[in-house]
């Protein structure tokens, strides 16, 4: 069928109609589920109203969001009258679905269903985002300060390209590291903070992605003071540790070469699969427990740590790649999983990404810095009070991780003779 262009207009226009709609019931269906007196309709007229007078005119638009705010300013009048209560959120988020519908009007339907999303959001975890505000700290405050430095102050004062004849050190390359990794690491601090004391699997996953050797330290540590009671949740606590770093070293390979994940899928699936079983297994009701006491994973001295690290992490990987082929960085991708698996899988990444690094080589060296660190936890347990015969048994349960990991390397080797 030919549309002729009359068609097409109406096409549009019905497109932007029920994007608009859609958008504003979302809105506005949180609104009556938070019992509102504004709620689904008045939502969806108000972005439908402001999408079809953008599409009249901008003037149109204008004249309209006049006209809303003797509206919202009755609404809160009558609510000040009846109860001393001011609507202050709901008359936010009614002017911000207007503007999103102008942004419908404009043709930007992704940039106006993110922002219907987060707004939705964050009136659904009121509860959630209150209790994390009154429980902030000035120190936590200053970490997310500094993360906005080091995206949008230092990053772009940074030289491109390597700064060493021997094109080794990339400073720009260095800091995206730092921000990547800060950045992941903060929003599960975060998550940690709201959700983590609602059971062992949530703390040991919530704070194996912020730092899986930090978290089976302080489970460790809290083991030692009821070993007969606590050891098994510690237990559970430190594998689910072990799998939260499995995916997030993953997680930072495929930012940086997403086609190094082609390689060492097998190994890291079977050592998942097996972890998760384990943990299952492991009897323990998952209750209500006490938060993790981890610090804010942002600060200057941590940025300028985990970027040296890296650098130097990289310098020995590309240098022992350079000289002793695959041996050499296997050997220097080891040695990164027992101090950080994380800068070690970010430095695989960038240097698959320049080219220096071939991704199959990348992919299989964050296979083993990741079986490396499940390896160095049962120690680092035992350094921090865990008794012999929990060590023990972590150990021999990391031990059938890794042997999964192991056949899952060998079984692609044999498949696709890349190693």
């Amino acid at each position: 069928m030919n549309l002729t262009p009359s068609n097409t207009a109406f096409l549009v226009l019905m497109e932007r109609i029920v994007v608009s709609l859609a958008i504003g019931m979302m809105i506005g269906m949180e609104r009556e589920w938070a019992h509102k007196e504004v709620g689904v309709r008045t939502f969806a007229f108000v972005a439908l109203a402001f999408t079809l007078a953008w599409t009249i005119s901008a003037v149109a638009s204008y004249i309209l969001l006049a006209a809303l705010i003797p509206l919202i300013t009755l609404m809160n009048w009558r609510s000040f009258a009846r109860d001393g209560s001011l609507e202050m959120t709901t008359s936010v988020a009614l002017l911000a679905t207007a503007l999103l519908g102008i942004l419908v009007g404009q043709g930007l339907f992704l940039v106006a269903a993110a922002c219907g999303v987060v707004i939705t959001v964050l009136l659904a975890w009121k509860a959630e985002v209150v209790r994390f505000a009154g429980e902030v700290t000035i120190d936590e405050i200053r970490a997310a300060l500094l993360l906005g430095v080091i995206a949008l102050v230092v990053y772009p004062l940074l030289p491109r390209g390597p700064v060493d004849p021997w094109h080794l050190i990339d400073l720009r390359s260095a800091w995206t590291v730092v921000l990547v990794i800060s950045a992941i690491a903060f929003v599960n601090y975060v998550l940690l903070r709201l959700y983590g004391s609602r059971g062992i699997r949530w703390t040991g996953l919530l704070g194996g992605l912020v730092n899986s050797t930090a978290t089976v330290a302080e489970l460790a540590s809290r083991a030692r003071a009821d070993p007969g009671r606590l050891s098994v949740f510690a237990l559970i606590g430190m594998l689910t540790a072990n799998t939260a770093m499995l995916l997030r070293n993953g997680l930072v390979l495929g930012l940086f070469n997403s086609t190094a994940l082609s390689y060492g899928w097998m190994s890291v699936g079977l050592m998942l699969i097996v972890s998760a079983a384990i943990t299952y297994q492991l009897r323990g009701v998952d209750a209500e427990t006490v938060p993790l006491r981890m610090q804010s994973p942002i600060s200057v001295r941590h940025a300028l740590t985990f970027g040296g690290l890296f650098l130097l992490i990289t310098l020995a990987a590309e240098l022992a790649n350079r000289t002793f082929g695959q041996p050499g960085f296997l050997l220097v991708a080891a040695v990164g999983g027992l101090v950080s698996s994380a800068s070690t899988s970010a430095a695989a990444g960038i240097l698959a990404a320049k080219g220096t690094l071939s991704p199959v080589l990348a992919g299989y060296g964050v296979v083993v810095t990741s079986m490396a660190s499940v390896l160095f936890h049962v120690p680092m347990a035992k350094m921090f009070g865990l008794d012999r015969r929990v060590t023990m048994r972590l150990a021999m349960l990391s031990a059938a991780i890794l042997a999964a990991g192991v056949v899952g390397l060998v079984a692609e080797t044999l498949l696709d003779g890349h190693l």
